[in-house]
Order: structure tokens, then C-alpha cells, then sequence
């Protein structure tokens, strides 16, 4: 049996329309996804690292058996990075996944700064959950660095789709990894970041995608 888990995005939450909607579709198909908190209430303190924790505690409950990742943005970079270390993984789908994440903070956050250690210890970041602008610790570049180390090499099934207009995440990003990793298909949509306008299309592939890989 495979286990299908939804991955949300940076400063988002398990309320997002994307996860709403790949729930609703999901379970009315008489399939179980689980959408955990990646934040678990404390956005000022998130790093990759306690994200990749708690998504390795829900897989964790279910031993035995193989999973699912769907990621939207830092989710679906998140996909990559659990997919890569643990074999449990049978196939990944992302959405606008934001590969290079620390590279394209630096830049946004530091400027002309020459390193890590110049910047302020809090930022405000636009939190989509709450409408309004959060502190967020910068020790989450710092730890990013570790993870942006770890090669994204390991050879399963993984579908990309990624908008045009992304001005978050730009698509040059899933277009160099589709092309460094020949298993990996590319999708690209006339959508921006959201891929809103795109999600009825994009929760069908998504289940088109599993079934194709005999995971549903």
C-alpha cells in the first residue's frame, strides 16, 4: 500500500488552496493523504531540518509500507531531499519546487553582504497563513547549507510541472533539473507561482502520475 503525503509551501500552511484541493480530490477518489504541519505553529524557528523531521515522524507511523510526496515550492524541495534519503519513496510530484533554496535567499536577503553571519538574526516574511508579515530566524540559511550539499542523484519516478511566470521561483530552476536527471518529467504550464489557475489540470496528473507508476 502507498502512503500519499502533501508537502505545503514556505510560509504557507495545510489550509493552502493547492493542499485543500489535492485533499478533497484525493479522498473523494477513496485515496488518503495526509497533509502534516510543517511549521507546527512555530514559523520563527523553521529550518529545513525540523521540517525534514517531522515529515520523517509521519512516515515513521507507517512502517513497511512506501510513499508518495507531493511538494508545492520549499515542499517539493523538501520531496527531494526526504525522497533522496529514504528508499521508502516510491515517486515524487512537485510543483514550483524550490531547488537552490539557500542560493536564491542569499541573494534576496543579503544583498551586497559577504557572508552569512552579517545578516540580522529576524527577517519579516509575508506569512500567507496569517496575512500579514512574521519574523523568521535566519539560522534557517545557515542551516540550509548542509542540506544544499546532499546530491539530488537517486534514480526514481518524479514528475515537475512549473509555471512560465513564476517570479518566486523561477522555472530555469525545474528546467536545469530535468535535464541533469533524464527520469524526471517536465511539465511546463502558462501559470505563475500559485499554478491556481492550473489546479483541477494539475491534481488529475498528479493522480494520472501515480497510477502510471502503479503506486494507486
Amino acid at each position: 500500500m502507498t502512503q500519499f503525503i502533501y508537502l505545503h509551501g514556505f510560509a504557507s500552511s495545510p489550509g493552502s488552496k493547492k493542499a485543500t484541493e489535492f485533499k478533497k480530490r484525493f479522498e473523494s477518489s477513496s485515496i488518503s493523504l495526509s497533509v502534516p504541519d510543517l511549521e507546527e505553529g512555530d514559523f520563527q524557528r523553521l529550518s529545513l531540518s525540523k521540517q525534514i523531521k517531522i515529515i520523517n515522524d509521519r512516515m515513521d507511523q507507517f512502517p513497511g509500507e512506501r510513499f508518495g510526496l507531493i511538494g508545492s515550492s520549499m515542499g517539493g524541495y523538501l520531496a527531494a531531499l526526504v525522497a533522496q534519503l529514504r528508499e521508502e519513496v516510491a515517486g515524487i510530484y512537485l510543483m514550483a519546487p524550490g531547488f537552490n533554496f539557500i542560493k536564491r535567499w542569499r541573494e534576496r536577503v543579503q544583498g551586497h553582504l559577504k557572508g552569512l553571519n552579517d545578516i540580522p538574526d529576524l527577517i519579516p516574511v509575508y506569512h500567507y497563513r496569517y496575512n500579514k508579515d512574521m519574523l523568521l530566524s535566519t539560522d534557517i540559511f545557515r542551516d540550509a547549507e548542509k542540506w544544499d550539499r546532499l546530491a539530488l542523484d537517486r534514480l526514481l519516478p518524479t514528475r515537475i510541472v512549473h509555471g512560465i511566470h513564476d517570479d518566486t521561483v523561477g522555472i530555469s530552476e525545474s528546467r536545469e533539473f530535468a535535464a541533469a536527471h533524464p527520469h524526471c518529467r517536465f511539465e511546463e504550464l502558462d501559470s505563475d507561482h500559485q499554478l491556481l489557475s492550473h489546479i483541477d489540470w494539475i491534481v488529475e496528473d498528479a493522480l494520472k502520475f501515480f497510477r502510471n507508476e502503479r503506486m494507486l
